[in-house]
């Protein structure tokens, strides 16, 4: 009978890559995914009620991961595979698995959300828009995210988002200058810069076009110190205008 048995006709259903979103977020943007975020935005755009996450959670760096998940009300498709001749694609044939046993249903959902990056699924998204007549909405991680999904999707959605990106980015930078506030240290600007970039693996350009966001913002300011002799310009922030607009909270760091 398949996997999904359900006393109501659900309308929109998520199946998500959590490989594909957790490795391209940590290996192109030194960033984790925002499930929570997500899973809202999701639910007021698509009125989405479910969502099954796949991925290999074995692994060390994304085994912490599951236990995120497991709080957010969501399925988790485990997809480890103890064979010696594990396919590299495992997790897409699982993942492909379901949504073609959901398709098969009787009352099978009018929206299918599908978030990867991957070429695989070209084939099942055809199937669905095509011969079922479905929606299709295609998320994907910007820089690993296949053209031709996009070109078959009903729409398609990049992530991270411009805004996402920036806020993680100011993240770090406010994180850096509050260590240092604490400690009684004063930075520059080209010392924010690459100690942020050094100590998260970042990019020196990407902190420095979010630091000067930061400025042009009046966030922080530049302001002209003497110190033994030499004038220096030392970063100032406005801690109290960051809380107050949402930027920063007393414990981030």
């Amino acid at each position: 009978m398949g996997f999904f048995h359900r006393k109501k006709k659900i309308k929109t259903v998520a199946f998500v890559d959590y490989e594909h979103w957790y490795y391209s977020y940590c290996n192109l943007y030194t960033m984790k995914p925002n499930v929570e975020e997500w899973l809202e935005e999701i639910k007021r755009d698509y009125g989405c009620e479910k969502a099954y996450f796949f991925g290999d959670f074995s692994e060390y760096n994304i085994s912490s991961e599951a236990k995120k998940l497991e709080s957010l009300n969501v399925t988790i498709v485990h997809t480890a595979n103890s064979s010696e001749h594990a396919k590299k694609d495992f997790t897409d044939f699982i993942m492909l698995d379901y949504i073609y046993q959901m398709a098969a249903e009787k009352d099978c959902p009018d929206t299918f959300l599908i978030f990867t990056g991957d070429g695989h699924f070209d084939s099942v998204m055809k199937y669905l828009r095509k011969r079922l007549n479905k929606k299709v909405i295609v998320y994907g991680v910007k820089r690993a995210f296949s053209g031709k999904l996009k070109s078959i999707a009903n729409s398609y959605v990049e992530m991270p988002r411009y805004v996402q990106e920036q806020q993680f980015y100011f993240g770090l930078i406010l994180k850096s200058l509050h260590i240092l506030n604490k400690r009684g240290k004063k930075a520059t600007f080209w010392k924010t810069i690459r100690n942020v970039a050094e100590h998260n693996k970042v990019t020196e350009e990407r902190v420095e076009t979010s630091l000067k966001e930061l400025i042009n913002r009046r966030y922080l300011v530049e302001i002209e110190t003497e110190f033994q002799g030499k004038k220096s310009k030392i970063l100032d922030v406005n801690w109290e205008r960051l809380q107050q607009d949402g930027i920063w909270q007393e414990g981030t760091a």
